[in-house]
């Protein structure tokens, strides 16, 4: 049975170890030569390996790898923070009675409109599927508008987020700008 190697196969025996937050670099000599490696995270397999001329070049590549790891979190969290304002802001401008439409399909598009039933808390919501009827049409393409009259399904509660409901893995529902859709005229997809 093969198991997997964990962080301290690779870690020399004679080495030095430097750590910078959840960084951590390896010091140590290989044939008279420099040579260090660096993991972070909970990564097990080294982010980096080589060996050095000398001992100065070895600390300023440490030096420069705890600097972008640093760098990466702060941009990671500042990331996080925007998704989250923005995931917020969504919530705050949606309300009940709302229209939000998904485009999806493989080799053709289809349209799928929702409304908003009720705010549950402060980012979730029920979700209603609706009907569509044509607004106009042409030859392979239909454009469609909400009907709300025509319910499908049971309604569902979803969570939003900055880009609307993620409702699957293939489609999200954005929030309607009240022009119609594009849609695959019925007979002309796969």
């Amino acid at each position: 049975m093969n198991r997997p190697l964990d962080r301290s196969f690779y870690i020399p025996a004679n080495s030095t170890e430097i750590v910078d937050g959840d960084a951590v670099a390896y010091l140590y000599k290989f044939d008279d030569k420099v040579a260090a490696m660096g993991f972070y995270g909970k990564t097990k397999k080294p982010i980096w390996h080589y060996r050095f001329r000398n001992k100065e070049d070895a600390d300023d590549h440490i030096e420069k790898f705890f600097k972008n790891r640093q760098e990466h979190l702060v941009r990671k969290e500042v990331a996080k923070q925007e998704r989250l304002s923005a995931s917020q802001e969504m919530a705050d401008n949606a309300k009940v009675g709302d229209i939000y439409y998904a485009s999806w399909g493989y080799n053709q598009t289809n349209i799928d409109f929702y409304q908003i039933l009720e705010k549950k808390g402060k980012m979730s919501f029920m979700l209603q599927k609706i009907g569509s009827i044509i607004a106009h049409a042409e030859r392979g393409s239909d454009y469609v508008m909400p009907n709300p009259k025509h319910t499908k399904g049971e309604p569902m509660l979803k969570r939003i987020n900055a880009y609307g409901f993620t409702l699957n893995s293939f489609a999200t529902a954005s929030p309607w700008d009240g022009q119609p859709k594009y849609e695959t005229a019925f007979g002309y997809g796969h």
